[in-house]
């Protein structure tokens, strides 16, 4: 009998590997080149797949993309989970320790891509239909994330929440002006968000 590792996998597992390939392809291209330059041809390529395999999975570009919508929500709240899972430091640093990870959710790759797709939402009515469910989703789990982060002293402080809802916008706008920021001002907005999140003025 041949080993394990030799035998052929099950169509459903092939199935699911191309169709991740596909996927991982598609992510890759909204944050290298942005929304419209993601052209099926461009996944085709970057996945090293024939035409035949691609249509065989998703049947336009319009499927593809939404299909990638769903696994880069996946993506997303996978780490904001691995990130949360570290163990917090002591109770006079968690504050910081909780909206450096929170940062890091919006600084990188996968929130780059995510932006292309809501830039582009924004004059594609079927686009933003497929995005909006799953961006609320998401950010369910990033405020449910949050509260675990700060931990229960920090998050039963007064106005908690709104004050959270004001640093994550204000971390959603300055990812969108990465192009802009330096070392010193990621430096300055986390001094900012320290003091919003701790009640005092920056």
């Amino acid at each position: 009998m041949p080993p394990s590792d030799t035998l052929p996998r099950p169509q459903a597992e092939r199935s699911a590997v191309m169709r991740r390939r596909l996927l991982d392809a598609t992510v890759a291209a909204l944050h290298e080149l942005g929304y419209r330059r993601t052209t099926t041809r461009e996944v085709q390529q970057r996945a090293g797949v024939s035409r035949g395999a691609l249509l065989h999975h998703f049947g336009s570009r319009s499927e593809l993309i939404v299909a990638a919508m769903e696994h880069l929500a996946e993506q997303r709240v996978g780490e904001v989970g691995r990130l949360a899972a570290s163990p917090p430091p002591t109770s006079s640093g968690r504050r910081q320790w909780a909206i450096e990870v929170l940062w890091s959710t919006f600084d990188g790759p996968l929130f780059t891509a995510s932006l292309e797709l809501w830039l582009a939402a924004r004059t594609d009515d079927e686009l933003l239909a497929a995005l909006a469910p799953r961006e609320r989703a998401l950010g369910r789990v990033i405020r449910e994330v949050a509260r675990d982060l700060f931990g229960p002293k920090l998050s039963a402080a007064e106005n908690f929440d709104e004050n959270l809802e004001i640093m994550l916008d204000a971390m959603r706008g300055a990812a969108a002006r990465g192009v802009l920021r330096t070392a010193a001002t990621d430096r300055r907005l986390l001094a900012s968000w320290c003091g919003l999140m701790s009640g005092e003025s920056s």
